[in-house]
C-alpha cells in the first residue's frame, strides 16, 4: 500500500545521495486522497534529507496545513498552483541536480540524447523570477502548460533559470526517473562539447 509520507522521505534522501538535488534546496510533494504532502523548510540543509514520515507537511488541496512536524517549504505555494491548475497532476519534483545546474545557469533547455530520454523532448525554460515569490509560481505553472497533455504515461518539464528544475508527474517514481535522464543527457551533452572541443585544438 502506498504511503506518500514514507515515499517522499525515501525519494529525497535517494535523490540527495544521487547528486539530484543539494542541500540548500529543492522540495517533493505527492498528492493522494485529497490530501498533499510535501518535505519540510530545511530538509536539506539541517537534516540532509534524512527525513522521518513526521516531519513531512501534510494539507487539504487549498493548502490549510492539517499536519507535520515542521515549517512549509518557501517553495510550497509553487507546489500548491501547480496542483491547483492541473488535477491529473500526483507529484512534483524540483531539484537542483548537480548537471542540470549548468544548463540552468546557462538558460540553455535541454534535448534529449538517447532513446530513453527521447520520450520526454526538450525540457524548456519558464520565465524568470526571483525565488519563493507568486511569479516564479506562475511561470512555473505556464512553463509546465505544453506538457501537461502527455500525463500519466509521460510527465510535463521546465527549467528554472539560475534555479534548477520542476518536473509534475502522475505518480513519484516516475518523476524520479526523469529527473535522472535529463541530468544525464546534460552530462552527455557538457563531455560531448568538450570532447568536440579537444577535437578542435588537435586538428589546429
Amino acid at each position: 500500500m502506498f504511503d506518500p509520507k514514507q515515499a517522499l522521505c525515501d525519494t529525497a534522501f535517494h535523490v540527495y545521495e544521487r547528486r539530484m538535488t543539494d542541500a540548500a534546496g529543492g522540495n517533493f510533494s505527492v498528492r493522494h486522497e485529497g490530501r498533499i504532502y510535501c518535505t519540510p523548510k530545511y530538509a536539506g540543509s539541517r537534516h540532509w534529507w534524512r527525513l522521518q514520515p513526521d516531519q513531512v507537511m501534510v494539507t487539504d488541496e487549498q493548502g490549510a496545513l492539517l499536519g507535520g512536524n515542521g515549517e512549509m517549504s518557501r517553495e510550497w505555494a509553487m507546489h500548491l498552483a501547480v496542483y491547483q491548475a492541473f488535477p491529473q497532476v500526483s507529484a512534483v519534483v524540483h531539484a537542483h541536480a548537480e548537471n542540470i545546474m549548468t544548463f540552468a545557469h546557462m538558460r540553455r533547455p535541454i534535448p534529449p540524447t538517447s532513446e530513453q530520454t527521447d520520450r520526454w523532448g526538450t525540457v524548456e525554460l519558464c520565465g524568470e523570477y526571483a525565488s519563493h515569490t507568486p511569479e516564479l509560481a506562475l511561470a512555473v505553472v505556464e512553463g509546465l502548460r505544453p506538457g501537461i497533455g502527455g500525463l500519466p504515461d509521460l510527465v510535463a518539464a521546465t527549467l528554472i533559470p539560475r534555479h534548477g528544475v520542476v518536473i509534475a508527474c502522475a505518480d513519484l517514481f516516475q518523476g524520479v526517473e526523469a529527473l535522472e535522464g535529463m541530468d544525464q543527457s546534460c552530462h552527455i551533452l557538457a563531455q560531448k562539447a568538450a570532447i568536440e572541443a579537444a577535437e578542435a585544438l588537435q586538428g589546429r
